[in-house]
């Protein structure tokens, strides 16, 4: 794929700043949106609102592939391919909460084109499906839906996104899949191609194998 190819990233907080910052690595030409004003303003001077060992410098060296606005049409009217990386807190019940991601369709303009739409952030199982028929219901059904899971763990979120175990893609739109798929070719991973519920599974698959294998350990540790 082309790296004069614009992407989208809506939600720069730990996951959206990581991929960004590595896409940008990769040569591709990213613009990334917030919410908040003040977050925007210090990327914008080159001041790193998290911590995680090597990105303030991956910033820094992609500056000029990076851009950063509170104006989702920044977005929309450049990048062909957008990711979603919203938080989805828990609530008091337990279940996620779906807010800020149904917030982004919301906020879509009307005049969006045929955009890929890739789900970065942590969904339950079943929420393409939601995504979709909120896309339908704005007129937006032409917007092509997939899910892309991040599976990056904190203080290794470079290496794991530059060198990942596999690239899982969900969708039912072959076009969509195969631009994720050219997208992430640099990468030289293993791509695993799957339809929506099932990328969202092996997402809450992989974090519920690693909260078993925590408690475990942690069990151990109490007996020993």
């Amino acid at each position: 794929m082309s790296q004069n190819l614009v992407i989208g990233v809506v939600g720069v907080g730990y996951v959206g700043l990581v991929s960004a910052a590595c896409f940008a690595e990769l040569g591709y030409t990213v613009v990334c949106r917030d919410i908040v004003p003040e977050k925007v303003a210090d990327l914008e001077a080159g001041r790193i609102p998290i911590y995680e060992p090597g990105l303030a410098d991956l910033v820094k060296r992609n500056a000029q592939r990076l851009s950063f606005t509170t104006d989702i049409r920044d977005v929309t009217e450049r990048a062909s391919i957008i990711f979603v990386c919203v938080n989805t807190p828990p609530m008091y019940s337990g279940d996620a909460d779906l807010s800020r991601v149904e917030q982004v369709i919301d906020e879509l303009p009307s005049d969006t084109g045929e955009v890929v739409l890739a789900m970065k952030s942590t969904v339950p199982v079943g929420t393409g499906e939601r995504m979709q028929a909120l896309l339908d219901a704005r007129g937006l059904g032409h917007v092509r839906y997939v899910s892309n899971p991040e599976f990056l763990k904190e203080g290794d979120a470079i290496a794991d996104f530059m060198s990942p175990d596999r690239i899982v893609i969900g969708g039912s739109d072959e076009v969509a899949i195969e631009r994720m798929a050219q997208l992430h070719a640099p990468l030289e991973s293993t791509i695993v191609r799957t339809d929506v519920a099932t990328a969202e599974m092996i997402k809450a698959a992989s974090n519920a194998f690693l909260a078993t294998k925590i408690s475990i350990i942690n069990e151990i540790a109490n007996v020993s």
